[in-house]
């Protein structure tokens, strides 16, 4: 009997509604600030072993600029770019313009963040006159807190689901998002079932949209009943999120940490090429299992396309830091 073959996600995004008002805090919002937070308090860590070039009292504009403009920025511009762009058309951006600037609701691309990171390290280390390799080396050590956390929203989010799975996997789970795949037909039969089960009629499901799914996801949580009903429609997938968020994220981590700590002297770069090379290969091995998100060419999803830039990137990062590790051995 597959452990979880028969769960279906009904995890609450929320953890609480602010009273009297349409906001509310989220996961979501709350893993990228964890993810700020232990970011910034490695690296003072690291800055006061002196492991990082950046100064503890200067760290704190470092780090907000990084969050602000590279992270956040990049990360939904990336989206935005990369994959709401193509899936919607220039039609759908004029249909809804102000979806760029509605982070909360989710949708941010990590290839989008690291670009975003690096640009905003080259303008740091320009204007402050300091290495921007060196720079970019201790923003992708605590990078991947961030990725680890923010994978895990994703799947408190129930998005970004995997592939489909054999049902006897231990690990498969249904995702109520998937409803949206359905054949319009399979919908219907959806919807009527999760009526049925939910004991009448409710006007929210013949909604299109953003309002049909949070009726869908609030009765998946409260009642068994919709979620068996629910999960007759739906395929069992991997958990392709927490895949990532060891992957790309902890694994990630602990290696670069603990290379840092281990190579005092490692010349400037070596750590981004390495953050880079590790990035795209956990990437490219966990869209295997994830359910693409955009278009696939020859069987490479968007993804690992980007993947292979992201390692492509390294390696003029691994040139620059060979160059380094020879000049020391120069000296």
């Amino acid at each position: 009997m597959p452990i979880l073959a028969t769960y279906i996600h009904h995890l609450d995004p929320i953890i609480v509604n602010i009273p009297g008002t349409p906001l509310a805090l989220r996961w979501y919002g709350l893993a990228y600030v964890g993810g700020f937070i232990l970011g910034y308090l490695v690296l003072q860590w690291l800055s006061g072993k002196k492991l990082y070039c950046v100064e503890k009292d200067k760290l704190g504009d470092y780090v907000t600029l990084i969050c602000i403009f590279g992270v956040l920025m990049g990360g939904r511009l990336g989206e935005f770019f990369f994959y709401w762009l193509p899936e919607h058309g220039l039609s759908g951006f004029l249909a809804d313009p102000t979806w760029v600037f509605r982070v909360w609701e989710g949708g941010m691309a990590s290839h989008g963040g690291i670009i975003g990171v690096i640009l905003t390290a080259f303008w740091y280390a320009w204007k402050h006159k300091l290495s921007a390799a060196a720079l970019i080396d201790g923003v992708a050590i605590v990078s991947p807190i961030g990725l680890f956390f923010g994978r895990v929203a994703n799947f408190i989010n129930g998005e970004l689901y995997g592939r489909v799975a054999d049902a006897t996997n231990p690990l498969a789970m249904k995702f109520p998002q998937e409803i949206f795949e359905l054949a319009p037909q399979q919908q219907i039969q959806a919807v009527v079932a999760v009526e049925h089960a939910a004991g009448g009629s409710m006007r929210e499901l013949a909604l299109p949209g953003e309002v049909f799914f949070d009726t869908l996801s609030r009765l998946c949580r409260e009642n068994t009943a919709v979620r068996e009903a629910l999960g007759q429609f739906l395929n069992p997938r991997y958990p392709s999120q927490l895949f990532e968020a060891v992957g790309e994220g902890l694994l990630i981590f602990i290696a670069l940490l603990t290379l840092r700590l281990l190579w005092r002297n490692a010349p400037a770069g070596i750590f981004c090429a390495a953050f880079a090379f590790l990035y795209a290969a956990a990437r490219i091995t966990c869209e295997c299992f994830k359910q693409p998100d955009a278009g696939v060419w020859h069987g490479i999803t968007q993804g690992q396309a980007l993947s292979i830039i992201i390692a492509i990137l390294g390696v003029f990062f691994l040139i620059y830091a060979l160059r380094g590790l020879k000049k020391q051995k120069n000296c």
